[in-house]
């Protein structure tokens, strides 16, 4: 039997990788994902095409088609080559790559420290967050070990309360070795300064909320105020309510902060000049200036004059 040829009518849909989903829906912006949506409908329909049709297609500036075609060149799931082709890779063939880093020594010594670090082996979930944050935030094994080990002095392995951590190191713009341990040094400082404040206050830091580590941070880095300026803040709170509460002890430092105060010599000539004011308010012979004058030679005169009146 001669062979035949088997010709099908034209699809009518584009499919869409579960693996770009799943990675980029919640990631990339709305004006990138309809570029790449639509770029994959052309390319199913293997015809040419410009940006500027592409830009009117979808009421976008070619400007902004440029931006999302270089951000999924930098994703690496399209490649623009100098002759104007658009090269779509699929999803799945860049996840590949991560699992070809498994292979890289550097990245199987750093799994081998971390596997000693929280003492157990990791799960096949755990992998893929690591090699996520390797890819997505460009840090070294070296810079993920040192992460790990962080987060495991602070009795903390949960592999979310980690990806937390990385993510807030990239945010506070951590792209080093050297930055990362400089970022530690400067973030325990200033978590001993708060223990310490905590522990006046007779608060165990792991009770803290958000909106109290936020006031701390205020008083220490906005207000600038010395731990001695704060103790006494809550010194003043604990005598007049009893207690230590926060709001309270904010209200006393905001009105310094306004007020200029910067030491606790500022505080205590201040409470001075109030105690004066006080004293001479409640005094009603404050504003005696002492013994009144009389004019002698005047008051003889009166005398004088009266008597003859009577007489």
């Amino acid at each position: 039997m001669s062979s035949v040829k088997i010709k099908i009518p034209p699809m009518g849909f584009t499919p869409i990788d579960n693996a770009f989903i799943d990675k980029y829906l919640s990631k990339a912006r709305g004006d990138f994902i309809k570029v790449y949506i639509y770029c994959l409908r052309v390319g199913m329909e293997n015809r040419d095409i410009t940006i500027e049709e592409i830009a009117s297609a979808l009421c976008l500036l070619e400007t902004d088609v440029i931006k999302a075609l270089e951000y999924w060149e930098e994703e690496k799931i399209i490649h623009l080559s100098p002759e104007g082709l658009i090269e779509i890779f699929s999803v799945n063939s860049f996840e590949s790559q991560n699992f070809n880093l498994l292979f890289n020594k550097q990245i199987k010594e750093m799994f081998d420290d971390i596997e000693k670090l929280i003492g157990r082996p990791l799960s096949s979930k755990e992998v893929s967050v690591y090699m996520n944050i390797i890819e997505d935030f460009k840090f070294s094994p070296e810079m993920v070990t040192l992460l790990v080990e962080y987060c495991s002095s602070k009795n903390k392995t949960d592999i979310r309360y980690i990806e937390k951590v990385a993510l807030a190191w990239h945010d506070s713009g951590v792209k080093s070795y050297e930055d990362a341990q400089n970022h530690i040094t400067k973030h325990e400082e200033k978590w001993v300064k708060y223990r310490t404040i905590l522990n006046y206050l007779g608060i165990k830091d792991t009770d803290i909320s958000k909106p109290q580590e936020e006031i701390l941070e205020k008083w220490l880095f906005k207000y600038n105020f010395s731990l001695d300026i704060i103790f006494e803040a809550a010194r003043i709170c604990i005598m007049r309510i009893n207690e230590a509460n926060f709001s309270y002890i904010d209200a006393i430092l905001t009105d310094w902060y306004k007020s200029g105060f910067k030491s606790i010599d500022d505080i205590k000539k201040h409470n001075k000049k109030n105690k004066n004011t006080k004293r001479n308010n409640s005094n009603p012979f404050a504003n005696y200036g002492g013994q009144r004058q009389y004019d002698i030679n005047e008051l003889k005169k009166q005398l004088l004059g009266r008597g003859d009146r009577d007489e």
